[in-house]
């Protein structure tokens, strides 16, 4: 948590100086020593510097929430980035450096490390590699919160087939807690998109079928949004390929093909279509894989 640096931030956004934000609270030094995170103050202290610098507790935890967040999204965009150019020597760099800095058990920064290390493996080993410290964590968790949804979305693929379809049904149950909340709207479409791509890794088309029905019921009952509709329309392609109904596959793709260019999803039209020539090319190979994995807080 960011606590002093998110602090330090609002006292210099306001223009305030150290001995206006200190006030009868602490000293200059003391807070200094605070914001440079060489020490911790206690809560009523803190109450009486948010109160100093004209910032309510919401207002501040919220700011603190986006700080914690846009990290998150530089970590993933970084990685996104890194595997999209296939540079996995600089993945290895990024582990090392997470290391190096000792996150704390259970923190987001430790399980970027496993993420990260997961998806070393896969393209080395052509296979999934087991976390049983993500699965033994969530499963400990009796109530899933924000945070666990996102765990779990992001490394269903890790867990064997049977447990990722299993805590599927949590996911989504604990997921309407969050449907009202607006970045949190992808969510559960996320999360069925990850589950559908890895129970194709696993060939396990069975289940894959069942989270596109589950994903069809979703988008009837609460989203406008676009881009669910998208991956809804263009997985049912994908699953049409894996059944060699190409003809079908042709005609889902070239829909959302169509709708991305009646909203002007430039970006998103260019990266389906690679998608869709992979497929046509490579969907008789029964050696072919493809696992997508979204991340729900990037947009």
């Amino acid at each position: 948590m960011n606590y002093s640096k998110t602090f330090k931030k609002i006292r210099i956004a306001k223009g305030m100086k150290l001995k206006e934000a200190a006030g009868n609270t602490l000293s200059i030094s003391q807070l200094s020593r605070f914001e440079n995170e060489q020490s911790m103050i206690s809560i009523d202290s803190f109450i009486e510097l948010l109160t100093n610098v004209n910032t309510s507790p919401e207002e501040y935890f919220y700011l603190l929430r986006q700080e914690e967040e846009n990290e998150l999204k530089n970590y993933f965009n970084r990685v996104k980035n890194l595997v999209n150019n296939k540079k996995y020597d600089k993945l290895e760099e990024l582990v090392i450096d997470l290391k190096n800095q000792k996150p704390a058990s259970n923190s987001w920064m430790s399980f970027i490390v496993l993420f990260v290390e997961s998806i070393i493996v896969l393209d080395k080993e052509k296979k999934p590699l087991n976390q049983p410290r993500v699965l033994s964590y969530l499963i400990q968790v009796e109530d899933w919160g924000e945070m666990e949804l996102y765990i779990y979305e992001i490394f269903g693929f890790v867990f064997d087939v049977e447990t990722t379809y299993l805590l599927m049904k949590t996911a989504i149950k604990k997921s309407r807690l969050y449907q009202s909340i607006p970045q949190d709207m992808n969510l559960l479409f996320s999360i069925l998109s990850n589950n559908f791509s890895a129970f194709l890794l696993h060939k396990r088309y069975d289940y894959a079928e069942e989270t596109l029905a589950i994903y069809e019921k979703k988008l009837l009952e609460n989203t406008l949004l676009i881009e669910p509709h998208l991956d809804f329309l263009f997985n049912k392609g994908i699953f049409a390929f894996t059944q060699k109904r190409e003809e079908e596959a042709k005609v889902y793709c070239e829909q959302v093909f169509e709708l991305c260019r009646l909203f002007k999803l430039t970006e998103q039209e260019e990266n389906y279509k690679k998608r869709y020539l992979i497929w046509s090319k490579s969907y008789l190979d029964p050696d072919f894989q493809e696992l997508i994995i979204k991340i729900g807080f990037i947009s």
